[in-house]
């Protein structure tokens, strides 16, 4: 490793498809130009795994984090019985008590992480009755670090993470990072003691890579001749698929040249399927599962759609105005501050009715769709101020005492 270059730690659960997962990769891979990068995973596995730059080290956790990051499933598969005994033990604990002993015991037993300039724990602390939690824990346990920041990804005003609880753990940590300004914001206001430590970094993207990929080959063609909505996430309550599907259905039925490709998996899958059949709609929209490159899908739709009941600062906004593709969206937390309603997006009140009121007027004047297309040709997506403000958390402790 190069004496000459700053260490910057991430902290993470796992290489799992997931927001989180993705916007800490692009992160690393972007940091690994200028900086030594590793990544603490408790589990470091998944898919996504493959997408990190090869300059980027993954190390290796000690038995019990490791066990904290893993399904029981897992721990079966693997054959690994101490790992599962501590997994149960731990979500057992967890639920009846709460987290703090499991976590104690496995920030005991893991070895000291040392000679970082900026350590960054990735995930937020989660409820009190969950095992995998602890990555502020971790962080102040476990790692020698000039800086220390701990990177917050949800909506606090929705998401119920056991603040109170949490509170503490934060206390020594020196800086909390939202990945948006209302992000930061809604923090605040369910924790406001902490307001000092507070500031905001968008998520990083690999936008090279995203215009490289997106001019590639859709493996699933889409029809000529009509007006194609795309989507792309997991297929999980929380993305209201079933709620766009229903709120939908008779302005599809209505006109017949639009379509809706949905690319992703997960736990509502059955159900979008139960929707889209009880409405007839099998040849109006169309479940692609996952896709290793979405960014042909996105670039050749006329409109993405993100209906989801609550999100902090999706990347998938970002992504889809690199590829000038309008954003349609229902009203969440940072949807006003990342995009520009009527001018080069469409964001509508969070409801079914909402859903279906904007899309009418879209339908009626397509026109919006193609000005709002022509105000996003100037856009040009790059993370300037996000590498600005790793630079500045990096310099923060320049003078401080290491920690």
């Amino acid at each position: 490793m190069s004496s000459n270059k700053k260490r910057i730690l991430f902290i993470n659960r796992y290489f799992e498809v997931g927001g989180i997962q993705s916007s800490m990769i692009n992160m690393a891979n972007v940091l690994c130009e200028d900086y030594d990068v590793d990544i603490f995973a408790y589990y470091p596995k998944g898919e996504l795994k493959e997408r990190l730059d090869s300059r980027v080290n993954v190390l290796k956790p000690s038995w019990p984090i490791l066990a904290m990051g893993m399904l029981p499933k897992d721990a079966l598969r693997e054959k690994k019985l101490f790992h599962f005994l501590f997994r149960i033990f731990g979500s057992v604990w967890s639920k009846l008590f709460d987290n703090r002993l499991p976590i104690y015991i496995a920030t005991k037993i893991q070895p000291k992480l040392m000679g970082y300039d900026l350590a960054i724990a990735y995930r937020a602390e989660t409820r009190k009755s969950v095992i995998t939690s602890g990555y502020a824990r971790v962080l102040d346990r476990c790692v020698k670090s000039k800086v220390k920041a701990t990177w917050i990804h949800y909506d606090a005003n929705t998401l119920n993470n056991s603040s109170v609880f949490n509170e503490k753990y934060y206390r020594n940590i020196d800086k909390i990072i939202g990945v948006s300004k209302s992000v930061m914001d809604a923090f605040e206001t369910v924790n406001p003691s902490l307001s000092e430590k507070m500031d905001y970094c968008y998520n990083f993207l690999n936008y090279s890579k995203i215009y490289e990929n997106s001019k590639k080959e859709q493996e699933i063609k889409y029809p000529s001749g009509k007006f194609v909505c795309f989507s792309a996430c997991r297929l999980s309550k929380e993305k209201g698929i079933v709620r766009g599907i229903t709120a939908l259905a008779p302005v599809l039925k209505e006109h017949n040249d639009v379509v809706w490709f949905i690319a992703g998996d997960g736990p509502e899958r059955e159900n979008i399927e139960a929707a889209v059949k009880s409405l007839g709609l099998e040849n109006r929209i169309v479940l692609i599962g996952n896709q290793k490159n979405p960014y042909p899908y996105m670039k050749n739709a006329d409109l993405y759609l993100s209906l989801s009941f609550h999100e902090a600062a999706p990347m998938v906004y970002l992504e889809a105005k690199a590829l000038h593709v309008p954003v349609f969206t229902t009203k969440t937390l940072s949807s006003y501050e990342m995009l520009k309603d009527g001018i080069e997006d469409f964001v509508c009140e969070n409801s079914g009715e909402g859903i279906r009121e904007k899309f009418i007027e879209i339908m009626k004047d397509k026109k919006k769709v193609k000005n709002a297309k022509k105000n996003l040709e100037c856009y040009n997506g790059n993370n300037n101020e996000s590498f600005a403000k790793i630079i500045e958390l990096c310099n923060f402790g320049e003078d401080a005492t290491q920690l």
